[in-house]
């Protein structure tokens, strides 16, 4: 069980992950090793040597243990989270499906604000289009979550759903119709940017974002699709802070 949000980023960072990249073509490679540099995975090279074709991924854990393959061009269709969220390709196609597990337990080491709002939104609209459950946000700081008011008016037509924000701030404005206000002053919500969504009825949209801002604008952390560990931030979230009555 987790006792810190940094515990939960620390589990994940000791799950080291391989891929073995199957190719003859250095430009393919190389663009491979940039879109995983920034992650918490080890990138081997393999000469096709005498097979056929424009090559392979082999996906491993961070014991050794086989995990799966994919040609590159499934491999490279699926790296832009812009035009193929991973939840949606998770629900629709196993083989990438079992790429996005491998890739959404895997950590992040340099993420944008830009990426992580980015990342932000798709939780937060799958949310809206759920329409019920629990969606949990915290954005540090209360100036961050004054300029996202107006995206959260409009989960107030939800009455199912419920959002709850997070902040390491005081708050004194009124929040939006239906949307609870947790601050809690020099705490860990200071550090941390999170979206969790507990999926509504199904599991199969549940979905978790956390990440620390370990310099300014820069973050180190995670996304997942895994509902027992969405489940797991939910129940630390509702144990650690009073999300009734809004702290």
């Amino acid at each position: 069980m987790m006792d810190s949000l940094g515990a939960l980023i620390e589990r994940i960072e000791g799950q080291r992950k391989t891929l073995e990249i199957h190719t003859d073509d250095d430009a393919v490679l190389e663009a491979l090793r940039r879109q995983f540099e920034t992650r918490n995975v080890d990138v081997y090279h393999r000469s096709l040597g005498s097979l056929d074709g424009a090559g392979f991924v082999i996906i491993r854990s961070g014991d050794g243990a086989f995990r799966g393959a994919l040609g590159l061009d499934q491999f490279e269709a699926i790296l832009s989270p812009r035009i193929h969220p991973p939840w949606e390709l998770a629900e629709t196609d196993s083989d990438r499906a079992e790429l996005f597990s491998f890739l959404e337990n895997t950590l992040f080491t340099s993420y944008s604000r830009r990426q992580m709002l980015a990342t932000t939104r798709e939780i937060e609209e799958r949310a809206w289009r759920v329409g019920t459950g629990r969606l949990y946000t915290g954005f540090e700081r209360a100036t961050a979550l004054t300029a996202q008011t107006e995206v959260y008016d409009r989960f107030g037509s939800y009455d199912p759903l419920t959002v709850v924000v997070f902040l390491d701030d005081e708050w004194t404005e009124l929040a939006p119709e239906r949307m609870t206000v947790v601050s809690e002053a020099s705490s860990e919500l200071g550090e941390y940017w999170f979206v969790v969504f507990d999926g509504g009825d199904s599991d199969l949209h549940a979905c978790a974002l956390l990440a620390e801002e370990r310099r300014p604008g820069t973050f180190y952390g995670f996304w997942t699709y895994d509902p027992a560990t969405v489940a797991e931030l939910v129940t630390y979230l509702e144990t650690t802070y009073d999300v009734t009555e809004g702290g």
